[in-house]
């Protein structure tokens, strides 16, 4: 598995945001085999919008996608999974077709070589992205210029221009947010959707099979931060692979509907069903990718403040502190203490070892009520 660089992207800002055309490019001059056709499939995922920091009153938006061909095969992929499944206890009985809806993406083929212009009305330009590449098997991402846009927008629609003879519609929404303000920064399993990443089975049963659920109170929680923290930019970010960014895009738009934002995932290429269940069921590269994807979030907006969220299951302590040790845009950090996880006075000491005790807080599922409570805007944490 390698990882498809979220840094790498990012830098092709300056050679992709500087020359998007002021007009929509036909699919013919696109080409016919660059553009997806109709045995083509995309997915765009939703991206976060900021300042130009070279001009403020141009938009950039990163956009990240996914072009596979259009139907994958199933078959193969759901004996894989079936067997691995029954092979731990788990019976797969009438959830087939949920299970199938999960494993979509990885039982899909990538296509590399795939141009995609994203149209955002409201906007003044649209955005190309790179080629998607054969290294990371289908995917392509940059940040994009898109001119001037309307002000004050929350969400907007962002589509891909279809190519020839095809009139399906591929959208994904963008989240404008100033550089000012306050943004939150989650983790999602078990932070705000209950993963049981500590239980292999149980992980593997939630992933695959099971309707999602909220952690109790999180929801309620959000929806009170929506508004105290005026409209903050919400960012999730996750140790997930991509491969099951439908799935928790659907999730936090349904159960997180006030708290809406984009999904950052770990963009790593997966081979076969095994080795994505082994990276499922593991902590691999998580610590590095949450502390490069923050960076990158506090450049996008180097004067907003931040809220970051996690859990003690896996690395989210230690990659809010040494986020927070980089640059002093993180005002608070708060921690659900996961049954079963390591809630040492050792690790957290440890962890938070250069982060000042008002900064921080570890907290239980009696006190989610009371986060509500605090003023994290008036510099409580």
């Amino acid at each position: 598995m390698r990882p498809f660089s979220f840094l790498s992207i990012l830098a092709l800002t300056a050679t992709h945001s500087l020359a998007i055309p002021t007009r929509y490019i036909t699919p013919a001059e696109r080409g016919l085999l660059d553009a997806p056709g109709v045995l083509d499939n995309v997915i765009l995922f939703d991206a976060p919008a900021f300042p130009d920091p070279q001009n403020p009153e141009n938009t950039l938006a990163f956009f990240q996608a996914y072009v596979s061909l259009r139907t994958p095969d199933l078959g193969v992929a759901t004996t894989a999974i079936t067997s691995l499944l029954s092979s731990l206890g788990i019976n797969v009985g009438n959830d087939l077709n949920t299970l199938q809806q999960r494993i979509k993406l990885l039982a899909s083929v990538g296509l590399p070589g795939k141009k995609l212009e994203v149209v955002v009305p409201g906007c003044e330009l649209s955005g190309k992205l790179p080629a998607t590449s054969v290294s990371d098997l289908g995917l392509a991402g940059a940040a994009v210029s898109l001119g001037s846009c309307v002000q004050n927008a929350i969400e907007m629609e962002a589509s891909v221009l279809p190519g020839a003879m095809d009139s399906r519609k591929f959208t994904a929404s963008i989240f404008p947010s100033k550089n000012s303000g306050f943004g939150v920064i989650s983790d999602v399993d078990d932070t705000v959707k209950v993963s049981n990443v500590l239980d292999k089975v149980a992980l593997l049963k939630s992933t695959f099979l099971e309707t999602p659920k909220a952690v109790s109170g999180m929801p309620e929680l959000y929806t009170s931060l929506s508004k105290s923290l005026q409209g903050p930019q919400f960012v999730y970010v996750t140790g997930s692979a991509y491969q099951f960014y439908p799935f928790l895009n659907e999730f936090i738009d349904t159960t997180y509907a006030s708290a809406k934002g984009p999904i950052f995932t770990q963009n790593l290429t997966v081979l076969n069903i095994p080795q994505a269940v082994e990276f499922l069921t593991s902590n691999q590269g998580t610590l590095d990718f949450k502390v490069a994807t923050i960076d990158r979030l506090q450049t996008m907006y180097p004067q907003k403040q931040w809220l970051a969220i996690g859990d003690s299951t896996q690395k989210d302590p230690e990659a809010y502190a040494t986020a927070f040790k980089k640059r002093d845009t993180i005002s608070c950090i708060w921690i659900r203490r996961v049954e079963g996880a390591d809630n040492s006075d050792e690790r957290f000491n440890t962890a938070f070892a250069d982060v000042p005790a008002g900064k921080f807080r570890t907290f239980n599922d009696t006190e989610i009520p009371k986060l509500a409570d605090i003023d994290v805007a008036g510099g409580q944490c």
